[in-house]
């Protein structure tokens, strides 16, 4: 959702991340097995929703290799009854995952891809995406985000590519816990980042501190990088403890699968 006005840092970083939760059940009457985050991207009259294939399939990111084992997607909706002691999920399907090899070599160097990205219909979701934050102005006290607040999707035109001036920053929740049926979650700001250079297949971003506890970070892989234009350079995808190195696929990496996606797409209608 798009509306005219000026907006703060704050407010976009904090609306344009969703939190999800990874299930081995379908219905997700389970617990998680794991939290991350995600985000929806208007490109090409087409709405896509991203986040680190990690997120899905971490066991084929410790061993390299896809395992064929599936787990289940779903975006917390903030929308909660108490009485049915329930929240509502939208569950997320039809990821796309992928890999890449050089023929060139011998080993020919597979590498997963880490970012999953789901081709969505926005007409099937049957509750608003809302924010469960309470953000005050300290200087003059009022709202900067406020909780059941409409979330926001990216359009083509906030994606841009690094560069050495900009700022960098992220927003995520991270220490989930639940404490008895309910869970409770730490919204986290990392800011001041600054991009060092493109290595590999990812985009090296530093930290002004060292990173201590990856604790700190887990539940952020998959979120937007936003510069402080809130400007979008690429996805999460992990960071190393005891560095200030954060790593993030860039858009330049991303933007042909999007293209390409909405084609594949067709052709299995067709056949259908």
């Amino acid at each position: 959702m798009m509306i005219e006005k000026e907006f703060d840092l704050r407010e976009i970083l904090i609306k344009t991340n969703y939190q999800i939760v990874i299930n081995k059940d379908k219905s997700f009457e389970n617990f998680p097995i794991a939290y991350g985050s995600g985000f929806f991207l208007n490109y090409q009259e087409n709405l896509f929703f991203l986040t680190a294939d990690h997120n899905l399939h971490y066991d084929d990111h410790q061993k390299n290799e896809r395992l064929g084992d599936e787990n289940y997607v779903g975006i917390l909706n903030n929308i909660s009854f108490p009485e049915k002691l329930s929240t509502i999920i939208t569950p997320i399907g039809g990821f796309y995952f992928m890999e890449s090899f050089n023929i060139s070599k011998p080993d020919l160097d597979f590498q997963l891809f880490d970012v999953a990205i789901s081709l969505v219909d926005r007409t099937k979701f049957e509750a608003p995406f809302l924010t469960d934050e309470n953000l005050i102005n300290e200087e003059d006290g009022s709202d900067i985000v406020s909780p059941k607040e409409l979330k926001y999707e990216f359009l083509e035109e906030h994606i841009i590519e690094p560069n050495i001036e900009d700022t960098y920053f992220i927003y995520g929740k991270i220490k989930p816990e639940l404490k008895g049926l309910f869970l409770h979650r730490q919204g986290a700001f990392k800011n001041n980042l600054k991009f060092i250079k493109k290595t590999g297949a990812y985009l090296l971003l530093n930290t002004e501190n060292t990173i201590k506890d990856y604790k700190d970070w887990a539940g952020l892989s998959g979120s937007p990088v936003l510069n402080q234009e809130g400007k979008c350079i690429g996805v999460l995808c992990s960071v190393i403890e005891n560095t200030n190195s954060i790593f993030v696929k860039p858009f330049k990496s991303i933007l042909p699968l999007l293209q390409t996606i909405p084609i594949q797409e067709k052709i299995l209608r067709e056949k259908k």
